[in-house]
């Protein structure tokens, strides 16, 4: 019995794993435990999962254990638990940005079927990772990104603890159904160093814990996302800079901004066009009022359309000299200088695919007294250029075709 379920394992988990061998998989099929040692991922499927930025390439990931524990006899309410010890990544950014796919052949499993038992089991799974290293190098910099304690669990729509039924919503009328996660982590380490003046002070900056809420909107029908709202809260946060950690950041980010901005032109445009299919498509019925209690609560936590949220309490930058090599060049901070900057409250929402005509109601804490006249300026100013434009290719003489009398 046992053999039988390591080889399943093996044929499922070898599109992702490299050179798995039975040795390194243990195995207790009637207590529902497994565990995982020695796990080298396979880069190239891996990118393609996980939608990497085409202006990084993924160099090598390992995980040294993984376990699992399955309660049989609960899987409708108690969620299966998944534990990672150490994840270790190496990312180097590309000189020209990568092609689509990855030339592996292997076809990745596609949103399909209606979202029945299976979905909710794996969409109810929770996580938690010891620590997760990644080391990204570039031509002009080399920077390691450190994240520890790792928990990623279902939680009810007012983000409490619940049994797994209680951590989605469904509309029936619509077919749709709102996941509710939440991503949390203790600390957050990231340090950077510029390899072309390496006389720069190293860039380092500690967050305490902090969390991302999570709420994935999936259509019934054959499970495909529809939307999604993310909302990462931060604790209070303090960042002390010198001059030199400035000079590296700025480094940091020329060194990158070229192919991001380029990366996001060629992207934004393709994924823009999936949402509207999505929002168009599936043969969504019209929003119909809000009758019953159940669809007055899926209209309250709905996600409209995708959005991501940024909020801390509390920010503080300090800008100071260090005696020595830190020390400012202007003359009138000879003997030194430090001013601070404190955010409070800061918030930050992004809809990165709001058509620029359509409805602001469901957006946070927005208004449209301050933005309205602005707004109409604009768009009106753009129909302007939009009719010059059309009316000029209108007046220009046709091409006529060669070889006709």
């Amino acid at each position: 019995m046992s053999g039988l379920i390591k080889g399943q394992i093996l044929k499922h988990l070898s599109k992702f794993v490299l050179n798995l061998n039975p040795n390194q998989i243990k195995l207790s099929a009637l207590k529902g435990e497994g565990e995982l040692t020695g796990l080298e991922l396979n880069c190239a499927v891996l990118t393609e999962l996980l939608e990497l930025p085409a202006w990084v390439r993924l160099v090598q990931a390992t995980c040294n254990r993984a376990a699992i524990r399955i309660q049989w006899t609960k899987l409708k309410t108690v969620p299966i638990q998944l534990s990672l010890d150490e994840i270790r990544v190496r990312i180097e950014t590309c000189e020209e940005l990568r092609g689509e796919g990855t030339g592996t052949g292997m076809a990745l499993p596609q949103p399909q079927g209606y979202y029945g038992f299976t979905d909710k089991v794996v969409d109810g799974i929770s996580m938690s990772v010891n620590l997760v290293h990644v080391t990204l190098t570039s031509l002009a910099f080399t920077a390691s990104f450190q994240m520890s304690r790792i928990v990623v669990e279902s939680k009810s729509p007012s983000w409490q603890k619940a049994s797994l039924p209680h951590t989605r919503l469904k509309e029936m009328d619509r077919g749709e159904v709102l996941i509710f996660k939440e991503l949390s982590w203790q600390t957050v380490r990231i340090e950077a160093r510029s390899t072309v003046a390496t006389d720069l002070t190293p860039l380092r900056l500690i967050t305490n814990q902090a969390r991302c809420r999570i709420t994935l909107k999936k259509r019934m029908s054959d499970c495909a996302i529809l939307g999604v709202r993310l909302v990462t809260i931060l604790d209070d946060l303090l960042w002390v800079l010198t001059d030199d950690q400035l000079k590296a950041a700025l480094h940091f980010v020329d060194s990158v901004s070229g192919l991001v901005k380029k990366a996001t032109e060629e992207t934004q445009k393709v994924k823009a066009a999936r949402k509207l299919d999505n929002n168009s498509g599936g043969g969504r019925k019209a929003s119909q009022p809000a009758s019953s209690p159940g669809t007055r609560t899926f209209a309250k936590y709905d996600v409209t359309e995708t959005s991501y949220h940024f909020y801390s309490d509390r920010i503080d930058l300090h800008f100071c000299d260090d005696p020595g090599g830190g020390r400012s060049e202007h003359p009138e901070l000879q003997g030194g200088g430090a001013f601070q900057v404190s955010l409070a409250k800061l918030q930050v929402d992004y809809y990165p695919y709001h058509l620029a005509r359509g409805d602001r109601k469901h957006w946070v804490r927005y208004t449209d007294t301050s933005h309205k006249m602005w707004l109409q300026s604009n768009l009106a100013s753009f129909d302007t250029k939009l009719l010059d434009v059309l009316l000029a290719g209108q007046n220009k003489t046709p091409l006529s075709r060669g070889g006709r009398g």
